[in-house]
């Protein structure tokens, strides 16, 4: 069903300003749910590189699961920031509450692939102590599978209408819970079983119920929402949840090729030893907590673009993608070089093992040369989510992160006798480098070509930002 656009709505705010705030919050709350990744990986290395091997196979496969499903949920983002933009309120809460059903539905199979401990232990091949935790740490999580799905749902919703101090409070709410509870399980303070680097999974499961109840509450007593609440229950409506696997499921499986080049590459270089995977679960999280930054602004990018596309005004969407891919290429800029000069007593903050540091540091190397093209893939891939242009990034992202980065890294990190190898960790950094490298400058320009063809169907004089 088409809605008319009256003529008097206004495009949202794109200055860089307005981007800034939309995309503050998101970042600090990004950077608290990286947080608590963080807090895991420190907390385990200190234990040993076994603990901290276990968990970081753990967090591969449990992320490779979560954030294929939570991607299909993402769909509410573009589909509620277009209702917001168009002032269709009413409707905000309804396809809420088909989102949520939808979670209920992926929690199942998330629980099912990922309760499935010996596939992701043997695909590994680890053995003995490390796939033991490994094998706890997973079974744990299936417990917080269904509340991290159906949080999901509300954080898309807050971005969509430019609420997301929302999600930034909870994520900081959370991040504070978690170093105490990670002691109670994984040192056996107060009395608790100490299960080390497995112990993690238990306070990731609680705060994930946590944090669910606390964006139920928001949302059932925020005034703010009062007029996007739906006014009756809602059974599962088919249309509805067509719509959103349309747009969802491209960006499920966009989200699944991304995130899974990292994790299946985590999982595929256990297989070099304790050491090796230690220093790769440590440049792995450097390196996210890099990404947080242009992935705050590529959601916000997703956000504006649909609230102006809701609007009527492509136009002011075309300008809103511009302006958030150079921001994004400017900040990625200045934070690789100053990783760069301080890689060393950043790595050092994660262990105090010398041969660990070393190889950490050699594979951080990738991370800075790849960085400003991550920056443009994920700004560029949340712009098209905003115009639900979500097949091609799908299939970009199958072609250049699996096909050049993983199944490439796997050729060069196993063999590549051709090219003087096989080269370890360093041959799947590599390619995953070269991959990132062709996604972002292929899906920036994707963007920024789709900007500008929707912008020519704009009969309004651009508004001064």
């Amino acid at each position: 069903m088409t809605h008319p656009i009256p003529q008097r709505l206004t495009p949202p705010d794109i200055s860089l300003r307005a981007i800034g705030k939309l995309a503050g919050p998101i970042y600090v709350a990004n950077i608290a749910i990286m947080g608590g990744g963080t807090i895991d990986t420190i907390m385990a290395g200190h234990l040993g590189p076994e603990h901290l091997a276990a968990m970081a196979l753990g967090i591969a496969s449990m992320i490779s699961v979560f954030m294929g499903l939570t991607g299909i949920l993402q769909g509410l983002s573009p589909i509620a920031g277009h209702h917001f933009g168009a002032k269709r309120f009413h409707m905000i809460g309804y396809e809420l509450t088909q989102c949520l059903w939808l979670a209920a539905i992926l929690s199942v199979i998330g629980i099912l692939i990922l309760g499935n401990t010996e596939f992701w232990t043997g695909l590994a091949q680890v053995q003995g102590p490390v796939k033991d935790m490994a094998t706890t740490y997973l079974s744990i999580c299936v417990m917080g599978l269904p509340a991290a799905l159906a949080g999901r749902a509300f954080i898309a919703l807050n971005a969509a209408v430019s609420r997301p101090k929302i999600t930034m409070y909870v994520s900081l709410g959370m991040l504070a819970l978690k170093a105490p509870l990670n002691a109670l399980f994984m040192y056996g303070w107060l009395g608790c079983p100490a299960m080390g680097g497995a112990g993690a999974a238990v306070s990731s499961s609680i705060l994930s119920w946590l944090s669910l109840l606390c964006f139920i509450i928001v949302w059932k007593r925020d005034r703010f929402y009062d007029p996007m609440r739906a006014q009756r229950w809602y059974w599962p409506e088919l249309k509805a949840l067509w719509t959103h696997l349309r747009i969802g499921v491209p960006i499920g499986l966009s989200t699944f090729f991304e995130v899974s080049s990292f994790t299946l590459m985590a999982i595929f270089v256990s297989r070099f030893g304790a050491i090796t995977v230690s220093a790769h679960q440590i440049v792995a999280n450097i390196t996210s907590i890099c990404f947080m930054i242009p992935l705050s602004i590529g959601i916000s990018a997703s956000v504006l673009v649909s609230q102006c596309l809701g609007a009527g005004w492509p136009s002011v969407a075309e300008q809103a993608t511009k302006r958030t891919l150079g921001l994004a290429v400017v900040v990625a800029g200045v934070v690789v070089t100053a990783l760069y000069f301080a890689r060393v007593p950043v790595i050092s903050l994660y262990t105090g093992e010398a041969q660990v540091i070393q190889i950490a540091a050699s594979l951080l190397i990738f991370g800075v040369i790849y960085h400003v093209f991550d920056a443009m893939q994920t700004v560029g891939c949340f712009a098209l989510r905003g115009y639900r242009v979500t097949v091609a990034p799908m299939i970009i992202y199958g072609v250049f992160l699996w096909g050049v980065g993983l199944m490439g890294g796997y050729y060069m990190g196993f063999h590549g006798e051709g090219l003087h190898g096989p080269w370890g960790a360093f041959g799947f950094w590599g390619m995953t480098a070269l991959g990132l490298i062709l996604a972002g400058t292929v899906l920036a320009a994707l963007a920024l070509w789709t900007a500008h063809q929707r912008a020519k169907a704009d009969k309004h004089v651009m508004p001064n930002p």
